[in-house]
C-alpha cells in the first residue's frame, strides 16, 4: 500500500544527548549538529585599537578609561585633598618661604604633564581594581594617622632652624603620595598603574626630606665642596691658610657653612637628572650614572662659587661677601655652571646607547 507524498522524505534529525549522537552508533546515521557559542557567550566589548592591548582572563580586551572613571578618580582626590588639608596647607606656606622645599609645588604639575603626555598608552586599557587600590589607600592614611599620633615626638624644626615641623610633613606627604597611587590604581587598574608607574612614583619627590638624613647630606656636601675649593685655590696660586671648614686669606676669612653646600640646587638637579633619564635614555644603567654624577657636578659647581665670591672680595671688594648679589643670590649663574657638565654627560649616555644598539643590530645581521 503506497502512501502519497507531496514532497521528498527528509531524514530525521536527532535531538542531542539521544543514543544516536554516542560513539558506535551505526555508519548511516546521520552526522551530529554542531552548535557554536551564542552571541551571549562571546566578549562582547569593544576592541582596543593597539592591537597589543592586554586582555583580562576571559580574554576580553580591557577597555579604554571613561569619562566616568576620570570623575571618580577626581573625586576621590578631592576626598583626598580635604583630609590631608592641614598639612597640605602648612607645606605650600613653607614652600614660598623656605628654599629648600621651593620645588615641592611643581612636582605634582610635572606628574600630570607626564601622564598627559602618555594618556594614549595609560588608559588605553583599564579595569577598576578596588580590591588591590583600597588597601593602598588604607595604608596612605595610616601614615597620617602615624603622623598625628607621634606628633610631639618627631623633629620640629625644618632646614636652617624654620620652626616648622618637617618630620611631621614627611610622614603626612608620604602618606598623601600613597594615597594617590592607591586611588589611581582603584580606578584605572594594575596595567595602567604600570604604564604610569614613573610619573606616580615621582610624586616621592613632594616629600620632605627627613631632617636627620638632609643633615647628613649637607655635611657631606659642605665638606667636600671645601674640598674641591681647596684643589681650585691651590691651582690659582694664592697664599692661603685652610683649617676645615675656614679659608684664611690676607684681607679675609671664609667659612663653607650649610648655605654653601648647594642643597637646593643639588634637589634640583638630582630631580632633573631623574626626568631626563626616563625621556631620553633607555637602559637603566646609564640611568644611574646620570643620576649618581649630580653629587660630583654639585660639587664642581659649589668650588667654583666659592673661589670666585672669595677671590673677589679679597682683591675687589670685601661687600661680595656681605651686601653682594652675587653671594645672596648667586646660585642661579653657577647653575649653568652645573648645566654646562650636565647636557654633555647627557649627551655621551645617549649617544653610548645609540652605538651599543647599532653595534648589536650589526652583530645580528651577520649571525
Amino acid at each position: 500500500m503506497e502512501i502519497a507524498s507531496s514532497g521528498p522524505i527528509l531524514p530525521a534529525v536527532p535531538a542531542r544527548g539521544h543514543a544516536e549522537d554516542a560513539p558506535g552508533a551505526p555508519s548511516g546515521s546521520p552526522a551530529p549538529t554542531q552548535f557554536s557559542p551564542s552571541a551571549s557567550d562571546k566578549c562582547t566589548r569593544p576592541p582596543v585599537a593597539n592591537s597589543s592591548a592586554i586582555s583580562d582572563t576571559a580574554g576580553c580586551p580591557l577597555p579604554a578609561a571613561s569619562y566616568k572613571q576620570h570623575l571618580l578618580f577626581l573625586g576621590l582626590l578631592a576626598l583626598g585633598a580635604v583630609m590631608f588639608f592641614s598639612p597640605l596647607a602648612t607645606l605650600g606656606e613653607i614652600a614660598l618661604d623656605n628654599d629648600t622645599y621651593s620645588h615641592i609645588p611643581l612636582i605634582p604639575l610635572v606628574t600630570v604633564f607626564l601622564i598627559f603626555i602618555e594618556r594614549a598608552s595609560v588608559f588605553s586599557a583599564t579595569a577598576r581594581k578596588p580590591v588591590v587600590g583600597i588597601p593602598v589607600c588604607a595604608g596612605g592614611l595610616l601614615l597620617y594617622v602615624a603622623a598625628q599620633v607621634f606628633h610631639a615626638r618627631l623633629d620640629r624644626l625644618a632646614f636652617r632652624h624654620h620652626d616648622i615641623a618637617n618630620d611631621y610633613l614627611t610622614l603626612c606627604l608620604a602618606g598623601a603620595v600613597v594615597y594617590v597611587i592607591g586611588s589611581f590604581i582603584a580606578i584605572y587598574g594594575v596595567e595602567a598603574f604600570n604604564k604610569a608607574r614613573f610619573a606616580l612614583l615621582f610624586l616621592v619627590f613632594a616629600v620632605p626630606i627627613p631632617v636627620f638624613l638632609l643633615n647628613k647630606i649637607i655635611v657631606v656636601l659642605q665638606h667636600a665642596s671645601a674640598d674641591a675649593a681647596n684643589i681650585v685655590f691651590g691651582l690659582t696660586g694664592v697664599a692661603y691658610i685652610r683649617n676645615d671648614l675656614v679659608f684664611e686669606f690676607s684681607n679675609v676669612s671664609v667659612q663653607v657653612a650649610e648655605e654653601c653646600s648647594g642643597i637646593r640646587s643639588s634637589l634640583s638637579l638630582f630631580i632633573l637628572s631623574v626626568i631626563t633619564g626616563h625621556m631620553f635614555l633607555r637602559t637603566t644603567s646609564r640611568r644611574i650614572v646620570l643620576s649618581l654624577a649630580i653629587f660630583p657636578i654639585t660639587v664642581v659647581k659649589n668650588a667654583f662659587r666659592i673661589v670666585t665670591i672669595t677671590l673677589l672680595a679679597n682683591y675687589v671688594d670685601m661687600r661680595f661677601l656681605t651686601k653682594h648679589w652675587l653671594h645672596s643670590s648667586g646660585g642661579i649663574p653657577f647653575f649653568f655652571v652645573a648645566l654646562a657638565l650636565f647636557i654633555p654627560l647627557v649627551w655621551m649616555l645617549r649617544k653610548g646607547e645609540t652605538t651599543a644598539g647599532s653595534g648589536q643590530r650589526a652583530a645580528g645581521g651577520k649571525s
